[in-house]
């Protein structure tokens, strides 16, 4: 009885490994490269591609442990006695276990990349209306009236989220405006970005304090591209409490434009306190030049009139919730014309054909052992 039974042909195994992964790389490569040709073709997760580097790893670990085997064998019993302490190996079976495994690995790896073939271009048209909400970040917007824990901006970007959720496919910018106006958001469809930068919204952005409503909405009405052909509209979020004149006219100016003028009112009719905020930390309550405690309480008059003159609708907050429901309405009303329209490809997944194969083989390797079988013995594939 042979001792080449009874180890690993640590030889021919390195060379049918060796064979295998330049077969294997080489067809990799090329039809990889033929298949970048192919205009319909893409790994809709390519990134996962890196981890088939994984593999030469598989590879030298296989091959240390066979050479460990053998060495740990030679130490255990001379050649003329190690049969007798051994169960006989067959390399063949040995080669095609790991065969199993390293393939069943790359074969994953390729289903997690998802290889994806397209059926076919399609051209998807946007529709919807733009809309440029001018957010007021006065000094009056700290106020807590309409919720202990929670001033008028806090409560009006919430709203603004909660918006957010109900629109689709409409564009929206915002503004931010106190004495100033500026164009703090452009006018976009991706609400998740816009949803980023709505917490960063605070009063301290705006030098120049005061409210001055009548220049937030002639700031909404320049962003637009009134040349696009796209139906607008303006939703101003405030107390109302606007010291400049005119947002009436300015708001009969924009709907004179077609775009309609909507307002959602901040605060209560019960005066309150404004804190005094320094480094993100309130010192107290605002005061006057004299020294007495400044008050602020919802216009509601001047919100009503703006929304009025802009042919839109007034919302009011009710605690720290602005029912928007009859804002959405009006919005909805607006008639959604085409923004914009993209060609793409509709791609059908291909991944399932590679983890199945992966599984099947994964089992293989799982139910295939080393040890020679009586078929192998007969044929001889393992004998010197």
């Amino acid at each position: 009885m042979s001792n080449l039974t009874h180890t690993y042909r640590f030889k021919g195994i390195t060379i049918a490994v060796i064979i295998w992964e330049l077969l294997f790389w080489g067809g990799f490569f090329s039809l990889g490269y033929y298949l970048r040709q192919i205009e319909n073709f893409r790994f809709e997760n390519e990134f996962a591609l890196w981890g088939l580097l994984v593999i030469p790893l598989i590879v030298l670990g296989y091959l240390v442990k066979i050479k460990w085997k053998n060495k740990a064998f030679s130490q255990l019993a001379s050649s003329n006695l190690l049969p007798y302490l051994t169960a006989p190996i067959s390399s063949i079976k040995s080669f095609f276990k790991w065969f199993a495994l390293r393939n069943a690995f790359a074969l994953l790896i390729i289903a997690l990349a998802n290889p994806q073939y397209g059926k076919g271009k399609s051209v998807m048209a946007a529709e919807g209306i733009e809309i440029m909400v001018a957010l007021d970040i006065s000094n009056s917007m700290r106020a807590f009236d309409l919720d202990a824990t929670k001033d008028r901006l806090t409560v009006a970007k919430l709203s603004i989220d909660r918006l957010l959720h109900s629109l689709h496919g409409d564009k929206v910018g915002v503004i931010v405006f106190a004495g100033d106006a500026h164009l703090q958001i452009p006018m976009t469809n991706d609400y998740r970005a816009l949803r980023m930068f709505l917490p960063n919204i605070r009063p301290e952005m705006m030098t120049n304090q005061g409210t001055d409503i009548a220049l937030a909405i002639d700031k909404a009405i320049q962003s637009f591209d009134m040349d696009n052909g796209v139906n607008k509209a303006i939703i101003v979020m405030s107390d109302g409490e606007s010291h400049e004149g005119n947002a009436e006219e300015m708001a009969k100016a924009a709907y004179e434009n077609q775009i309609i003028v909507n307002t959602v009112g901040m605060g209560t009719a019960n005066p309150t306190t404004i804190p005094e905020v320094e480094n993100g930390r309130v010192t107290g309550l605002k005061k006057d030049g004299q020294g007495n405690t400044v008050y602020t309480q919802i216009n509601e008059e001047m919100l009503l009139s703006i929304a009025q003159a802009g042919g839109g609708s007034y919302t009011r907050a009710e605690g720290n919730f602005v029912n928007l429901e009859g804002l959405l309405e009006e919005i909805r009303k607006i008639e959604k014309t085409e923004m914009e329209s993209a060609l793409y490809t509709d791609y059908e997944d291909q991944y399932q054909w590679f983890l199945a194969i992966g599984f099947v083989l994964l089992l293989i390797e799982f139910l295939l052992t080393e040890r020679k079988n009586n078929f192998i013995q007969k044929l001889s594939l393992d004998e010197a």
